[in-house]
């Protein structure tokens, strides 16, 4: 703790004047925010799943086993988040240093990558206010610290590639594999994100660079270019905890554990309106008819990507690079999702919550790119752009009061 602190105070300290009040607003507004949807001083909310977590914390003291209720091997979820509940229990004290932690690591990201004063307004508004964020720190899962530590690797990864200049940044490297590490550790899911992060940089950074140098594609990969140790350590530091959680689940089960994701309970098809429900939900009221939303989402999905696409082939700086890196490590993990349709219907939107701050990044590099283009009044389009942010600061507001 007394680590996260320094480092807090260090980050906080090297912030302009004007990046100073912006970071604030937004720290503020999550602290009470966070500590007003748990306040009745009862801890964190808890589902059966949190009942498995928390069980098989305390069996790991008294056994030394994974051990969930009813003496059932723990087996269905990644090994790590169980010992974070031996430190913490199930105080709000886990959940609100992850939501805040997570939100520095998000500052300081799009305070890289953007430019203009209202953008950087508009992110921090649009993570302060997002409902999912909360949702998934309101209870004992093991979202939050998954959150926290997939944030913090795209965050290293960002830094790595920020400086890398003829010389592999060693500690970037380091922080990138332990975050790796971590988000495995903390949910199956991660898989996901271990897909779409190597492949990412395989198409957007490995590749190019090998290309660019032309110096004959198995040397250049292997000794010259600069992306493939990272590449590397990460893969292998990131599958580590997925291969103890599959090989403690084999000797659990006797062998008959079964890896592939096959407890779906929907279709395809089921599983994707169920999640466009829930997308659609984010942005736009649940009054709307469930059809009507999906085909606006739709419609705004097609649109944004062929924008995106057409911007992005025009501009090849670093960070036009890296948010189209984002948007397939996002792209990946939902298709993943999709189609292992893991957990119940309800559980929807614990799963989608891990993408939100990648989503508001996506949305402010377009609002960034088309506000230009736009030939009307300055205040008139931030004005609209803000003026979305209030259906979703107001749904975290009657949510808060329903939690309570």
């Amino acid at each position: 703790m007394p680590s996260n602190l320094l480092f807090l105070k260090s980050f906080y300290k090297n912030l302009a004047s004007n990046s100073k009040a912006r970071f604030l607003t937004g720290f503020l507004i999550i602290l009470i925010f966070q500590i007003w949807s748990t306040y009745k001083g009862e801890g964190v909310a808890k589902t059966h799943d949190s009942l498995q977590y928390l069980k098989t914390a305390e069996n790991l003291i008294l056994q030394n086993d994974f051990i969930q209720t009813n003496s059932q091997p723990y087996i269905a979820w990644a090994l790590g988040f169980p010992f974070l509940l031996i430190l913490f229990k199930d105080s709000i004290f886990l959940n609100l240093l992850c939501i805040l932690t997570t939100y520095v690591f998000y500052f300081d990201l799009t305070h890289k990558l953007f430019q203009k004063p209202c953008i950087k307004w508009w992110l921090i508004v649009a993570f302060v206010s997002a409902t999912p964020l909360y949702l998934i720190h309101h209870f004992v899962w093991s979202e939050p610290p998954f959150l926290l530590s997939l944030i913090g690797c795209i965050w290293a990864f960002y830094y790595l590639v920020d400086n890398l200049n003829n010389k592999i940044p060693t500690k970037a490297i380091y922080l990138f594999c332990f975050f790796g590490f971590l988000f495995c550790a903390m949910r199956n899911a991660g898989l996901y994100f271990v897909i779409g992060i190597n492949s990412g940089i395989i198409l957007f950074y490995l590749i190019p660079f090998t290309l660019k140098n032309n110096k004959g594609f198995v040397n250049s990969i292997l000794w010259k270019n600069p992306y493939f140790k990272p590449l590397l350590y990460f893969s292998l530091s990131s599958i580590l905890p997925i291969f103890l959680w599959w090989f403690h689940a084999k000797i659990k089960t006797q062998g008959n554990f079964d890896t592939i994701y096959n407890l779906a309970l929907r279709t395809f098809s089921e599983e994707c309106i169920n999640y466009g429900d829930i997308l659609s939900r984010w942005f736009l009221p649940p009054s709307i008819t469930l059809e009507i939303r999906i085909s606006i989402l739709s419609l705004l999905i097609v649109l944004f990507l062929i924008y995106f696409i057409r911007k992005v082939k025009l501009e090849t700086d670093k960070k036009s690079k890296f948010i189209l890196f984002i948007l397939w490590v996002t792209f990946v993990y939902l298709i993943g999702m999709l189609f292992s349709r893991a957990g119940m219907k309800i559980d929807a939107e614990r799963f989608l919550a891990i993408v939100y701050p990648f989503l508001c990044i996506l949305i402010g590099f377009i609002l960034n790119l088309s506000l230009d283009k736009m030939r009307i009044n300055n205040i008139l389009k931030y004005g609209i752009a803000f003026l979305w942010l209030v259906y979703p600061f107001l749904r975290t507001l009657k949510n808060i009061v329903f939690w309570n």
